[in-house]
C-alpha cells in the first residue's frame, strides 16, 4: 500500500466532547529491514477541538522526524481537513489568514507550527490520508489519541486564548455560519475566540438566536465581530445588527439587553 522503504508515522487526534478533552495519538512504523519495533506516542490536553487535535498530532511527528535521518516519511492521517489544506497553509500565512472574502482561517497558530516544522526536517516527507479503522495500526493510534482525551495533562493555550464556556446544544445541532438577511436579532453569547494576534481585530462569536414567537432561544449559529462594535461578552445577551455578507458574517452593531420574565427585555 505504501512504499516499504519509506518510514511511516500514523497521526490521530480526538476531542471527546467536541470540544471538550483532546487527545493526541502516533505510531511509528519502521521499514521491515530495521527490524525495530513500532514506537508509540500519547499526549492530552484540558480543553481542545478534534481538528486542533489533528494538527497537533501532525506536528508532534514533524518534530520526532526533525531528529531523525531517513531518505523518505510518510505521515498518515485520517483528517480531511489537514489532508485536503496542508499545500494552501503557506498561502494563506502570506494573505494573513484571511480569505479573498476576508474571512478569518481558523487555527493559524498551529498551522504554522505546522509549515515551519515541515520545512526543518532534511528529507522528504509527504502527507498521505487513510479513512477509516479498517487496520489494527489505525485502531491502536485511533485508541492512542482517545487515552489522551480520557488523561489530558496539558493545555491547548492556542485554543483557550477566546473564552470558552462548554458549548450548549440547541435541540442537538451543531453551531452554523449565520445567514445575514437584514434584520436586527436577539442573541445569548456563548463563546467568542480571539482570532489574530490583535485581541482588538476580530472575533468569532458563538451565540444562540432568540425566537419570539416561541420565548425561547432556538437556533444556534456563529458570526464574527470587528473592532468596531461594542465587547460582546459570553452568557451576555444583546440586540445585534449584521452587515450582508452570507459568506462573512459580522456583527456591526450591538446593545446590551437584560433578559427578565417570559418575553419581556430591557435594553441597558
Amino acid at each position: 500500500m505504501y512504499d516499504p522503504n519509506a518510514i511511516k508515522i500514523y497521526t490521530d487526534g480526538s476531542a471527546n466532547p467536541n470540544p471538550g478533552r483532546g487527545g493526541i495519538g502516533m505510531v511509528v512504523e519502521f521499514p521491515e529491514n530495521l527490524n525495530l519495533e513500532n514506537l508509540e506516542f500519547s499526549d492530552g490536553y484540558i480543553l481542545s477541538n478534534n481538528n486542533r487535535m489533528e494538527i497537533k498530532a501532525c506536528i508532534k511527528a514533524l518534530e520526532w522526524l526533525q531528529t531523525q535521518r531517513f531518505t523518505r516519511a510518510l505521515i498518515i492521517t485520517d483528517s480531511e481537513y489537514i489532508y485536503s489544506n496542508h499545500k494552501n497553509i503557506s498561502f494563506w500565512k502570506k494573505d494573513n489568514w484571511r480569505s479573498s472574502s476576508g474571512k478569518p482561517y481558523e487555527n493559524p497558530d498551529l498551522l504554522d507550527t505546522f509549515i515551519k516544522d515541515w520545512s526543518k526536517v532534511k528529507f522528504p516527507v509527504e502527507l498521505r490520508c487513510e479513512k477509516g479503522k479498517t487496520r489494527e495500526i489505525l485502531k491502536r493510534v485511533d485508541a492512542l489519541a482517545k487515552q489522551g482525551a480520557a488523561h489530558p495533562t496539558k493545555t491547548d493555550y492556542g485554543f483557550q486564548s477566546g473564552k470558552f464556556t462548554a458549548p450548549r446544544t440547541v435541540g442537538g445541532k451543531v453551531a452554523t455560519l449565520y445567514i445575514p438577511n437584514g434584520k436586527e436579532k436577539l442573541i445569548r453569547v456563548y463563546k467568542k475566540s480571539i482570532y489574530g494576534k490583535n485581541e482588538n481585530e476580530l472575533y468569532k462569536i458563538t451565540f444562540d438566536i432568540y425566537d419570539e414567537t416561541e420565548g425561547k432561544y432556538m437556533e444556534k449559529c456563529v458570526a464574527y465581530k470587528g473592532k468596531d462594535c461594542i465587547t460582546l461578552e459570553r452568557n451576555n445577551c444583546y440586540k445585534v445588527a449584521f452587515n450582508n455578507d452570507p459568506k462573512f458574517p459580522l456583527i456591526i452593531e450591538a446593545t446590551k439587553i437584560e433578559y427578565l420574565k417570559n418575553k419581556a427585555l430591557k435594553i441597558k
